[in-house]
């Protein structure tokens, strides 16, 4: 096996890859972690007021969690509560024009 069918999984918003190619995987992970880089600047006020006890600068990768199981990698958000509705919406929209990125490259 190296890939489910797409049509199998492009109804979870928070699958980023399915498949037992490591090499794949990390790309997409890497991919999301750019994108999570992305969201985080052009929402920088909301981490920086968030995160004003310490005076530092709050990551998005500080309220997501990455889960891998029999070759399925998916993230979550460890507080949902954490991050605001519309951030988190943005999250799952990265995660699903990677699988749809993913889609394209394999037809």
């Amino acid at each position: 096996m190296k890939r489910v069918p797409f049509t199998n999984w492009m109804s979870f918003n928070n699958i980023l890859y399915i498949g037992d190619e490591a090499s794949e995987c990390l790309e997409i992970i890497e991919k999301f972690n750019k994108r999570l880089h992305e969201i985080e600047q052009h929402y920088t006020g909301w981490f920086i007021i968030n995160n004003k006890e310490c005076q530092l600068h709050d990551k998005l990768q500080h309220h997501i969690q990455y889960h891998f199981e029999g070759g399925i990698a998916i993230f979550k958000f460890k507080n949902e509560e954490g991050v605001p509705d519309f951030i988190r919406q943005e999250c799952l929209i990265a995660c699903r024009d990677l699988a749809f990125e993913q889609l394209y490259r394999a037809s």
